[in-house]
């Protein structure tokens, strides 16, 4: 008998394998509610504005990104849906987790949709949250069948690559369809000023509208997907005991952090109503259109990459790429240097090395800046010390984190158009990954946003990269040039350049 097939099954067999889906619930967005701070509000910003219009708020900051998500939750009296790439256990993990928990005690139905990637080992918990509360309800996109054992997984993922590779990048939170926050953030602390090591500066938009009722359907086409495991089945070990042995847990935490880490956030739920009293006079107006990808690798025809190409063609002045992935293949590449010759001036900002929390990715995107810099395009890479303005974006007092790294994605035509979402500019959310986002037509948003990244390129916060008379890369900082790779820590340009070896850029 064959040693290898015994090697492979025998981490398996120490796994906890799910049960195949016999009968799964189909179950739909609610209507909004005809009363409530939410359906409310939502009412009085459509009297502010034309039919077609949204109302649109930009989250650039760390701390009002991390405060529309309470205040949503907190405000809620029907519904909250949440889809997530991530959900990391950290203070911000548990400020959010106890404040869902909270709305769905007070009869607000809960749910969330959340990729299986590095989800594996919390099936209990999940498990018990969706027997034992009756208005909880979680379900994980693309499950590895084997659970709580890593190495099983893995195998098993490599033996299903094509089929477990695709991954749901989404980030979309709705609440009572009348509000939905859409961007690039997930739930963990350095996507909210809170994490010591790293901090994001990152992009969402809050959105009231037609196009909430666009998310929402984008919601319920993944939730009732064939990809969407109940939680409730992921784990045969569910007790309500867990459930309240958490939730016992996360309320100690939260008494020990309310004048610690989370000193500069509600740990408990509060009113919002002088929030959402100020939003007809602080949101823009414009057009919004919602779109994403199919769950179902089968029928996805890459709607996202598609309609951002369309728009992207209607610029005639201006083109901003933003992206912390940048790794653009032949066909961006040469729509970049078409661009240029149309007369465009086309920016691209990516993070630094010391700036990028992805070492790997950087590793390819190295490889990109000469072609890049090649087609006409300007390129800047953010600093991982930026200047104080842009560091208070990242940052939540207490915390001042080591490094801000960069996770914004946003495209910019213009100054009057601009896309704000989950996908990064690298081949995996382009070929392979399910994404999502807000297509935007307005000047007075837009220009919000112009703003914000002409603080980022005109401080102390970036080097501007580009090429000398020999042809080498050369980077710029206040005055002076240099041609050495702006300085990483010794790990990070270990990884970045082994990975940048590998045939890997396809999988990036």
């Amino acid at each position: 008998m064959s040693l290898l097939p015994l090697s492979i099954c025998l981490p398996l067999v120490q796994c906890t394998m799910v049960p195949k889906v016999e009968d799964k619930p189909v179950t739909k967005s609610l209507s909004p509610p005809k009363s409530g701070v939410l359906a409310e509000t939502a009412r009085r910003l459509e009297n502010t504005r034309d039919e077609e219009q949204s109302s649109l708020l930009l989250l650039d900051e760390a701390k009002e990104a991390l405060e529309w998500r309470l205040a949503l939750v907190d405000s809620a009296k029907s519904s909250i849906d949440i889809q997530l790439y991530l959900w990391h256990d950290g203070a911000s993990g548990k400020l959010l987790l106890d404040r869902v928990l909270r709305a769905a005690d007070r009869g607000v139905r809960v749910r969330i949709l959340v990729d299986d990637f590095l989800f594996n080992g919390n099936e209990p918990f999940v498990s018990s949250i969706c027997r034992y509360h009756p208005n909880i309800d979680i379900r994980i996109f693309n499950p590895t069948s084997f659970r709580g054992n890593p190495l099983g997984s893995s195998i098993e993922f490599l033996l299903n690559f094509v089929h477990l590779n695709r991954r749901m990048h989404n980030k979309t939170w709705t609440a009572d369809q009348s509000f939905s926050i859409v961007g690039g953030r997930n739930v963990g602390d350095h996507y909210y000023g809170l994490d010591e090591h790293y901090n994001f500066l990152d992009l969402d938009v809050l959105v009231s509208g037609p196009p909430v009722r666009e998310v929402a359907k984008g919601f319920d086409l993944f939730w009732n997907s064939a990809q969407a495991y109940p939680g409730a089945l992921l784990s045969k070990r569910a007790k309500r005991e867990i459930l309240e042995e958490r939730r016992a847990r996360l309320l100690a935490y939260l008494d020990q952090e309310k004048g610690g880490m989370l000193r500069s956030f509600p740990t408990r739920p509060k009113d919002w109503s002088s929030e959402f009293a100020r939003l007809p006079h602080t949101m823009a107006k414009g057009k919004a259109v919602f779109i994403q990808d199919h769950p179902d690798r089968e029928q996805d025809n890459r709607q996202l990459v598609t309609s951002l190409g369309t728009a992207v063609g209607k610029q005639s002045r201006e083109l901003i790429l933003v992206s912390p992935y940048f790794i653009p293949g032949k066909g961006m590449l040469e729509s970049m240097e078409q661009a240029v010759k149309e007369g465009k001036d086309v920016h691209v900002l990516a993070p630094s090395l010391a700036a990028n929390n992805q070492p790997a990715a950087h590793g390819h995107y190295k490889k990109k800046r000469k072609p890049t810099l090649r087609t006409g395009a300007k390129l800047y890479e953010l600093r991982s010390q930026p200047d104080k303005s842009v560091r208070m974006m990242a940052d939540v007092s207490p915390v001042r984190s080591k490094i801000v790294a960069m996770h914004t994605k946003a495209i910019v035509g213009d100054r009057t158009r601009c896309f704000i979402g989950s996908m990064n500019l690298d081949p995996r959310a382009i070929k392979i990954n399910t994404e999502s986002g807000m297509l935007i037509d307005s000047p007075e948003l837009t220009a919000d946003l112009f703003s914000m990244l002409q603080k980022i390129r005109r401080s102390e916060s970036v080097w501007e990269v580009t090429l000398d008379e020999r042809n080498k890369l050369r980077w710029s900082e206040n005055g002076v040039n240099f041609q050495d790779e702006p300085p990483a820590p010794w790990m990070k340009k270990v990884t970045s350049r082994i990975v940048g070896w590998l045939p890997l850029e396809s999988q990036l």
